[in-house]
């Protein structure tokens, strides 16, 4: 192809994805315009449709303009319309060049590829993706666009992903237009990536004593390695698809530059499988707390990380959970905001969150958070309410029954099993909610919350499709005096 139609395909592609300028000067304001005289973008009342794309609100960060409009059609079998909405994605021209010098070819044949990719990100309301994608992921789109390129030919190559499970939805590995997200073409090419991790572990070790990292943690099952430099992150460029381990891009920067709630740069933790030095396995993960992430190393997120690596290594384990107590307690916007205590509650440490409430305090309200097991509660002496709702709760600690202030217990839909006998305790207890949970033992103490027996139990909620029929008359026997539902 030569350049005349290098340059003709260039000026189709920009008109195809509808590239327009995002200077100072107002240009992209028209732009927003000429999209409602185009039909795009309708006035729905006072709300616009034209939804700009980017990672602030400022002009020079727009990176796209996505825009819909109606459509009607005739139902063909009865007549009726049918209204649907089209979606229609406007390209900024920086995103635009940015893509254009990350397709390493001559012809630049993967252009589209990537625009595509950033455009349906955009239309499936994957926005955030999308603004990862054009902000942060370009240098390792270069790459595997290179490893592609170089590979796809090969019969092996073509093998590789036929027996992959992952891409059993590519149906010509040899057609870019195949991978629908940068993540499935990394693992396309990920067998082509030249690696070597028998040198990391020294490696590792040498920014270690140069004091360009930190290695708290080294057990049998997993080393724990804290990059504080560029350079010492990079280290993992061949190995996982993480933006910040890409050498020519601020990234590392980016992330780490932002604060703690002590006001310290903010850090990131590789986990390593040991196994990975000695090429038993590829496992490495990657989290930083502040943007919330836990990231394999094909950079997709980890949801078991809990059972895949903090349940096999107490070393780990007593690490994170100090850390994280250290930096919720430094967070200053309150116990229902602070993602610090998600993390806490992910790694296994739900019983940790009683710890941000003050030994007065007049009620214990969790409805957002999972709390499988209650821990000794019996310090809040002045507690008047406990409200843990849909929090996967298994079990009451004992100590409950210390609580004498308590008059109202709400634990609707959980998993609890068996009340603990020290529950009729609550001299004081006015409401108890039990509804969604599948109670297969009623305690006789319970049968002392009814006023009859000196308590003050006014109303009680609970079905009895959840706890069966025998359980649920004996509960009417022990509270004859107290209302149900």
């Amino acid at each position: 192809m030569g350049k005349i139609d290098v340059a003709e395909r260039l000026a189709f592609i920009a008109k195809k994805f509808d590239v327009f300028e995002t200077a100072k000067d107002g240009t992209w304001d028209k732009k927003e315009k000429q999209l409602h005289k185009d039909g795009y973008a309708e006035l729905l009342g006072e709300n616009s449709t034209v939804h700009p794309i980017g990672s602030s609100g400022k002009v020079s960060d727009m990176l796209a303009l996505m825009s819909t409009t109606s459509v009607i059609k005739t139902d063909s079998r009865d007549g009726s319309e049918i209204i649907s909405l089209k979606t229609h994605v406007s390209v900024s021209y920086d995103v635009f060049v940015e893509m254009l010098d990350a397709d390493p070819t001559d012809n630049k044949m993967y252009l589209q590829w990537m625009l595509n990719v950033f455009t349906r990100l955009i239309k499936i309301l994957r926005t955030g993706e999308a603004i990862q994608f054009a902000n942060e992921d370009l240098p390792q789109a270069k790459e595997y666009i290179a490893l592609f390129e170089a590979n796809k030919r090969k019969k092996k190559f073509r093998e590789l992903c036929e027996s992959s499970y992952v891409l059993k939805d590519v149906k010509d590995a040899t057609n870019i237009n195949q991978y629908k997200s940068l993540s499935q073409l990394f693992d396309a090419v990920d067998p082509f990536i030249d690696r070597d991790p028998t040198e990391m572990g020294s490696l590792m070790q040498k920014y270690v004593d140069a004091g360009q990292a930190e290695m708290p943690v080294k057990d049998r099952n997993f080393t724990l390695y804290i990059p504080k430099t560029r350079e010492a992150n990079i280290i993992f460029d061949k190995f996982s698809n993480w933006c910040t381990a890409k050498e020519g891009n601020g990234m590392f920067d980016s992330y780490t530059n932002n604060l703690k709630p002590n006001g310290k740069k903010s850090d990131i933790y590789i986990i390593v499988d040991n196994g990975f030095f000695t090429g038993e396995s590829d496992d490495i993960y990657q989290i930083h707390f502040e943007s919330k992430q836990i990231r394999s190393r094909k950079d997709s997120a980890v949801s078991n990380f809990f059972e895949a690596v903090i349940n096999k290594s107490e070393g780990l384990s007593n690490y994170f959970h100090e850390e994280l107590m250290k930096m919720a307690k430094s967070y200053k916007k309150g116990v229902d905001d602070n993602f610090y205590i998600d993390f806490l509650i992910k790694f296994g440490f739900a019983e940790s969150l009683f710890e941000f409430y003050n030994d007065d305090t007049p009620y214990i309200r969790l409805m957002t958070r999972e709390v499988p097991k209650m821990p000794d509660i019996g310090r809040f002496s002045n507690l008047d309410q406990l409200v843990i709702t849909d929090a996967k709760m298994v079990e009451l600690h004992p100590s409950i029954g210390k609580l004498q202030a308590l008059k109202i217990v709400s634990l609707s839909d959980n998993r609890i099993a068996n009340l603990p006998s020290e529950i009729g305790y609550l001299k004081n207890l006015k409401f108890i909610g039990l509804c969604g949970n599948p109670l297969e033992s009623i305690p006789d103490t319970m049968s002392n919350l009814d006023t009859a027996n000196g308590g003050k139990l006014e109303r009680i909620s609970v079905f009895e499709k959840d706890i069966g029929e025998s359980n649920y008359m004996k509960l009417k026997r022990l509270l004859p005096n107290v209302e149900f539902n």
